[in-house]
């Protein structure tokens, strides 16, 4: 079966070992996690985990159900690659003598659409925003430059659906409770 890129939106509860449990859940599947971000989501007192992998769709399917019986899953989404927009932001340290020796820089920077953030006269910092191939061409381009520290983030992402996902759900979850 052909494997395809996905990323795993899970909405949990905030409680201490989650994300270890989550990374065990993948690494059970034997599923690499190609990036991983954690933060509080927009919901109150719910967090996201959001996870960069490549599967199969069996296993896909599989990995969501098994982190979907989780008690402090509040609800998991997958999505293919078209299915989101997503950005990444890197940040990288070129020596200012080597940067400012190589006499482009500004239009580096003007062509990826990065900024400085700090310079000093030992280093300057660059950050940028964006898909993990345009951080890569950026990083290739600024190794010719003296790179000496590279660091990305992992993926923030929303998806391509017109409402919140978790927020359709948590709504129809909460009509199901009155029905009752």
């Amino acid at each position: 079966m052909e494997t395809k890129k996905y990323t795993v939106v899970i909405y949990t509860e905030n409680q201490v070992g989650v994300l270890t449990q989550v990374a065990n859940v993948f690494t059970r599947r034997s599923l690499n996690i190609h990036s991983l971000s954690a933060n509080a989501s927009a919901f109150e007192g719910i967090h996201t985990i959001t996870i960069d992998t490549v599967a199969t769709p069996k296993k896909i399917e599989e990995t969501v159900k098994q982190l979907e019986k989780r008690v402090d899953t509040v609800k998991v989404f997958c999505y293919s690659e078209d299915e989101v927009v997503y950005r990444e932001m890197a940040l990288y340290k070129v020596s200012t003598n080597s940067m400012i020796s190589a006499g482009n820089i500004e239009a580096i920077l003007q062509v990826y659409n990065a900024r400085i953030l700090e310079i000093n006269s030992n280093f300057t910092v660059i950050s940028k925003v964006g898909t993990t191939d345009e951080t890569r061409r950026l990083y290739d381009e600024l190794c010719k430059c003296g790179l000496m520290q590279f660091q990305r983030s992992g993926r923030a992402v929303v998806s391509r659906e017109r409402q919140e996902p978790l927020m359709e759900y948590l709504r129809k979850r909460e009509e199901m409770n009155e029905n009752r």
